[in-house]
């Protein structure tokens, strides 16, 4: 870059004695800075008052204004406004971060200062805990940031998706649950023992709860919900709308997250929206994606319906076949199906194409924001549409945003960000293999059978005219069954009639004031809530096949969940020489509170009238739950120029969920404490090929305590049944309460470095960590004659340690063409090292096939996937049933952990003028999963893998049929359907084109339109027949049946700035 020397003009000026006036126009790094001058006759000390603008003449807040050489200073106001006390001679520093600090000797009373830019220190600025804004070299920990704009071009429906494979160490997995569905972020590997490893989100310093209250359910040994007949609701987090983020900063470590004590522990995800820009900009967004669903199945094609080798001839036969694919060889013969109709015996290989349509999600937003004198603003609204390749099934969203401050008074600072969101979600689909869910039996259809002869799904449509003449449900709008087991739900039928619609009310909102003191003393008080009501309807309709079976035909569940948080942080920057000092000291309260009803009803008395009222037995229930957390906290920093940083911090919480004056122990506030160091060794060696460099360093303890109360004392409720009139009283615990209860702990130390070589071009970012983390709260399951299901209790500890590895480059930078890359990886090795006392394994979670689980076993990484194994003798040979000659049950075996220690990813964006083009490949490697839709693929005869034998039988004499033998081996040798579910894929690619201003007279600020697409394909990927990323559970990793399948989408996004 060229340089240009500063050039001092003197404009004449006339000697007016004390009172002359001097007017200087220095000019520097291209940038004026104009100074009214105003000479004084003595030199004692006089008020300077001045501005501090940018490089567009826009006012700076919060600049730091100090004298050199001493500790006096200031900040500038939300007008960029200062005043301060200085004598002649003495030397102004202006630093503000993102800016290139300014020093200017005081010879005016009256100045007017701009800052530049400092392009290589923006990139080095990142939000930290409490949402305090840092240098990166000053960091003893690691800080990943995702800037808001790397969401809002390829975006998902919900945008934590996005995350995948941009940050080392952090593992995004989706419940496949359909496109509004709940994301799972795990940090630096699994350190619960209760499989729940969801960070602490916090938006703009607000806690956010992430979990759907009726995700609680996950927390039991039941899978996260199979058995529970229910959808995934989707999450908190998915009622953000990416188009109104600034960054996204992640606090991986303990030392990073330390500042938020007991809910620090899985780490933190800290969302910062956007306010107004120095200049007016209205910005409108358009983006329209189409879904297209994948087959993972590589079924078999040869064989048909039917059973033990011989076609259906009658309806019956058929009928009792159900989803059997253990018929004959397909010969095109006309052959007898369920409905009584004959139709040629061929394969159907495009059932899901039949079934699923293409899905889409259409977003538009707009927003405009100023900022002005007294402060800055931006509004923004949006809408999304989305229409889920599920027949029936879709998701609704509309939000809206503001965020602004305001200084009303000189030093005095008012902020506020404000979220309120509006959703809708129609037919959310059924996890596992529950009654009502379409794509389970989609998946397991006999390879002759048509799905379209399924279709409408019941005999005819009941309308309100045929309620009105009496009908009463004999045989029109029943289920059409096509299998002898009534829960082999029709796929039509539960995708039209069957209904599990949400809708969701939810605000995040904060405002904080901070006043500044002219010492640099500044005092800042927040208060924020998160607080959504939420209205849940699940129906059982009429006609169902299992109708008599079940156990509610309507429920609806209003929930009320709030979080309210008051908090207060005061500070100050004291500068000895070249020492700099900074204590801060604060405080919170938190309460929450969650409120739940729960209004049920079996038997409709009217038929297809859905109402509780229309009820024949109905119930109701209720839970409120109140907890509190009231905490202390401070930080001391110390830095010594720009060569050492050193950081501690102390919180102490205490929690009314853990407190009890039973206990012998009782002990309600945990301290949490932390250090942190960063060198920067390249201050005092700095060789030629380096251009900076650095180590860090950092120790905390921070815990992970439960936000569910009542678990230490015995709680007391009615009962419905009744004495004299009254009811009695109940104790309503249904675990054994612990007196003795505490958070959950854990104890981080990591180490690391930063490197930066050929002018920035090529930077490394290494860390290493080692964590423990112990005492979780479980229920684990107790004697019955205990009077208790369980009982509560802190048990294990399970350790990670890893490196975290992130390279970033510019290998082509030219005139018109720019080639940016980055690659992460991380390898985290996982070990439970205790359970409770003389305990060697602890469940997880267990697949509908019982014969899939994840266990946490001492001594080996965490959730264990276990299968059945082969029984072999004292030789090694397998043990098979002489009569049978099918291969005997063995032990459950330990095939590996749910979770891979290795991931990784790889993006690249190239720009060659107003063209940018750019992909995103991510990995995960080295994980296990009990594939259930395998196991239900080989024990119906789809799979390929049941091939062999169909002619000839298996045994003595061959006597076994293939059908016998292989269900039955499905179930002795369930191991053969744990896979590895590593994969590479090709995760996204973007194509872009930014219309010049110039082209629309400088109207328009500009225009970008791109082409774009996600899920594309997997460069390589280890399993059979179910996608690699399956997850049936709300918290459970391992096991997989019945998903949604996965999607690949393409679409075109529009982005227009005035």
């Amino acid at each position: 870059m060229k340089k240009i020397l500063p050039i001092i003009l003197l404009l004449p000026c006339v000697a007016l004695g004390a009172n002359g006036l001097t007017k200087v126009n220095s000019m520097a790094n291209n940038r004026i800075t104009t100074v009214q001058v105003r000479h004084l006759g003595d030199n004692k000390a006089f008020t300077i008052k001045g501005f501090v603008r940018d490089a567009s003449g826009q006012p700076l807040a919060g600049v730091t204004v100090t004298i050199k050489g001493t500790s006096t200073g200031t900040q500038t106001d939300i007008k960029g406004a200062f005043s301060l006390s200085a004598d002649p001679g003495q030397v102004l520093v202006f630093s503000y971060i993102g800016y290139i600090r300014k020093e200017v000797t005081v010879t005016t009373n009256s100045l007017t200062v701009e800052l530049d830019e400092d392009s290589k220190q923006l990139s080095e600025v990142v939000v930290t805990a409490l949402g305090i804004k840092k240098e990166r070299k000053a960091l003893g920990y690691s800080v990943s940031e995702v800037k808001g704009s790397e969401l809002t071009t390829a975006r998902e429906v919900n945008f934590a998706n996005s995350l995948e494979g941009k940050v080392a160490g952090v593992n995004v997995s989706t419940i496949s649950g359909g496109p509004a569905s709940s994301v799972n972020i795990n940090i630096r590997g699994a350190a619960s023992v209760t499989g729940f490893n969801q960070p602490l989100y916090v938006i703009n310093g607000i806690p956010m709860n992430n979990i759907d209250n009726t995700q609680i359910v996950g927390l039991s040994m039941n899978g996260g919900g199979e058995y529970s007949n229910s959808p995934d609701q989707g999450d908190g987090i998915g009622n953000i709308n990416p188009d109104d983020i600034e960054t996204i900063s992640i606090l991986k470590g303990a030392a990073a997250s330390a500042l938020y004590g007991a809910r620090a522990k899985f780490g933190v995800v800290l969302i910062t929206t956007k306010t107004g820009s120095s200049k007016g900009t209205v910005e409108f967004n358009s983006n329209y994606q189409a879904d297209n669903v994948i087959n993972p199945t590589d079924y078999q094609y040869e064989y048909g319906n039917g059973a033990q080798g011989v076609k259906p001839t009658t309806p019956t036969a058929a009928f009792n076949a159900g989803n059997s694919s253990w018929g004959a060889k397909l010969d095109g013969s006309n052959v007898m199906q369920f409905d009584g109709v004959a139709r040629p015996y061929v394969a159907q290989k495009n059932n899901f194409d039949e079934f699923y349509r293409t899905g889409s999600t259409f977003t538009n937003t707009v927003a405009f924001g100023k900022a002005y004198d007294l402060g800055a603003f931006r509004f923004s609204a949006s809408d999304l549409h989305n229409e889920a390749p599920t027949p029936n099934s879709g998701y609704d969203r509309r939000t809206f945003n503001f965020g602004g401050n305001f200084s009303p008074i000189k030093r005095l600072m008012v902020d506020a960000h404000v979220n309120f969101t509006n959703d809708a979600a129609t037919n959310r689909p059924i996890l596992g293999d529950g009654a009502g869910n379409s794509a389970y039996q989609l998946l397991f259809l006999p390879t002759s059978v048509n799905v379209n002869n399924l279709n409408p799904g019941s005999k005819g449509t009941v309308t309100s005219q045929d309620i009105q003449n009496g009908y009463t449900g004999a045989a029109l709008g029943n289920e059409l069954l096509f299998a002898n087991n009534n829960y082999a739900t029709n796929p039509w039928f539960a995708a039209q009639q069957f209904v599990n619609n949400s809708s969701r009310n939810r605000i995040i909102g904060s405002a904080s004031v901070r006043y500044t003191f002219d010492n640099g003393l500044f005092a800042q008080v927040r208060i924020g809530e998160d607080y959504y009501t939420e209205r849940y309807t699940n129906i059982v309709p009429n006609g169902t096949g299992y109708y008599a079976q079940a156990n509610q035909n309507l429920g609806e569940t209003f929930d009320n969940v709030g979080e309210f948080n008051t908090d207060f942080l005061i500070g100050k920057d004291f500068k000895i020489h070249d020492f700099t000092i900074t204590p801060n000291v604060g405080g919170n309260i938190e309460k929450q509170r969650i409120e739940s009803t729960t209004e049920s009803g079996v038997g409709f008395v009217i038929p297809y009238v859905y109402t509780i009222s229309n009820t024949k037995s109905k119930s109701i229930a209720y839970a409120d739950d109140k907890s509190d957390i009231n905490s202390l906290y401070g930080t001391l920093a110390l830095s010594y120029k720009s060569l050492i940083y050193i950081e501690g911090s102390a919180r102490s919480d205490w929690f009314s969920t853990i407190a009890s004056s039973e206990s012998p122990n009782n002990k309600l506030s945990i301290l949490y404490p932390s250090v942190s160091g960063s060198f920067v060794f390249t201050e005092l060696w700095k060789p030629t090929w380096l251009d900076f460099g650095k180590i860090r360093a950092g120790w905390a303890n921070v815990g992970g305590t439960t936000q569910t109360p009542y678990q230490t004392l015995l709680n007391y409720g009615l009962s419905p049944v009744q004495l004299n009139g009254m009811p009695l009283g109940i104790i309503t615990n249904t675990a054994t309460p612990n007196s003795d209860l505490k958070p959950s702990d854990a104890s981080e130390l990591e180490i690391g470095t930063e490197l930066h070589t050929l002018n920035s071009r090529l930077n490394f970012d290494v860390t290493w960590y080692n964590k423990l983390s112990k005492d979780e709260i479980i229920t684990a399951p107790a004697s019955i004659t205990s009077g208790y299901q369980g009982a509560v209790l802190n048990i294990g500890k399970i350790r990670n340690k890893g490196w975290e590895v992130l390279v970033t480059g510019v290998p082509v930078k030219m005139k018109d063409f720019t080639w940016t890359s980055s690659v992460n990886f991380a390898y985290n090795a996982n070990t439970v090292v205790a359970l409770a006392a003389g305990q060697s394994s602890l469940p997880v979670a267990y697949s509908r096939t019982a014969v899939g689980f994840t266990t946490d076993v001492v001594g080996m990484a965490a959730d264990q996937v276990q299968a059945f194994d082969y029984k072999r003798d004292a030789s090694g040979n397998i043990v098979v049933d002489p009569t049978t000659g099918i291969p005997v049950q063995g032990a459950l075996k330990n095939y590996g952990s749910a979770y891979g220690p290795w991931s990784g990813g790889f993006s690249n964006d190239f720009k060659y003028k107003n063209f940018d083009l750019s992909f995103l490949i991510d990995t995960k490697l080295g994980g296990k999963i009990f594939a259930g839709d395998e196991y239900y693929a080989y024990y119906n005869g789809l799979s390929k893998a049941t091939l062999p034998g169909r002619e000839t039988g298996f045994g003595p004499g061959d006597k076994t049929t293939a059908e016998t033998y292989y269900t039955t081996l499905a179930n002795n040798v369930s191991g053969q359907f744990v896979q590895n579910d590593s994969y590479i894929k090709f995760r996204q690619i973007t194509l872009g084109y930014n219309f010049p201003a110039s082209m629309f007279n400088n109207k328009i600020q500009g225009i970008n339109l791109s082409l774009v697409g996600r899920n594309l394909f997997y460069i390589m990927k280890k399993t059979t027949d179910i996608d690699p990323e399956s997850s049936y559970g709300t918290l459970s990793q391992g096991l997989q049946l019945g998903d949604q399948l996965p999607t690949r989408t393409f679409g075109l996004s529009l982005n227009v700035k005035f």
